[in-house]
């Protein structure tokens, strides 16, 4: 469109440009998810022993910067609770709940997030933030691909509501579980 208009100036043929390439990017984004999600959903190729307390400490220490951008701490709490499995999905589980604990957080909130081996031999990961409560009723919905709570989560432009169906369908492929519940 810009490019049929004879008077468009070099300003505004950039900002087109600029606006294809976040769209190119998106899209990018869109297409790793979802391929995510359908590798996961597969079942797993490649079993290989691996610490959840690990995965979660490298993944926190990639995102540490734009939770401190937006003001949030995260509190770590790890203990080792090794899993068998595939790392790279098990490190894209530990990412997405990370992810979502900071994009649905309130500026100056908090994240706090534990590893532990729970006292039938089960390695747990639990993730809390201090974002919006979200009704009981609407928890399990999360869980299902393209699900969000209202507008506020949907006007995200980094997010297509496929973290949480990632997340499960890993958990799934590992046998695992995976529950949430709203904060008290």
């Amino acid at each position: 469109v810009a490019l049929a208009d004879p008077d468009a100036s070099a300003e505004g043929l950039r900002a087109t440009c600029e606006q294809v390439l976040q769209l190119s990017t998106q899209q990018e984004q869109l297409i790793d998810t979802l391929l995510t999600l359908a590798t996961s959903e597969r079942g797993i190729e490649r079993w290989e022993p691996a610490d959840l307390a690990d995965a979660v400490e490298g993944c926190a220490a990639s995102r540490r910067h734009e939770a401190d951008r937006r003001g949030i701490v995260i509190d770590l709490a790890l203990s080792p609770a090794r899993v068998l499995g595939d790392p790279a999905l098990i490190e894209s589980l530990v990412a997405n709940l990370i992810d979502n604990a900071i994009l649905h957080n309130v500026s100056d909130g908090r994240i706090e997030i534990e590893t532990t081996v729970s006292s039938d031999g089960r390695p747990t990961l639990s993730v809390r933030n201090t974002g919006r409560l979200v009704p009981a009723g609407e928890i399990d919905h999360f869980f299902q691909p393209f699900r969000q709570l209202g507008k506020e989560r949907v006007q995200h432009t980094n997010g297509h509501g496929l973290g949480l169906s990632i997340v499960r369908a890993i958990a799934d492929a590992h046998g695992g579980a995976i529950s949430a519940e709203t904060r008290k």
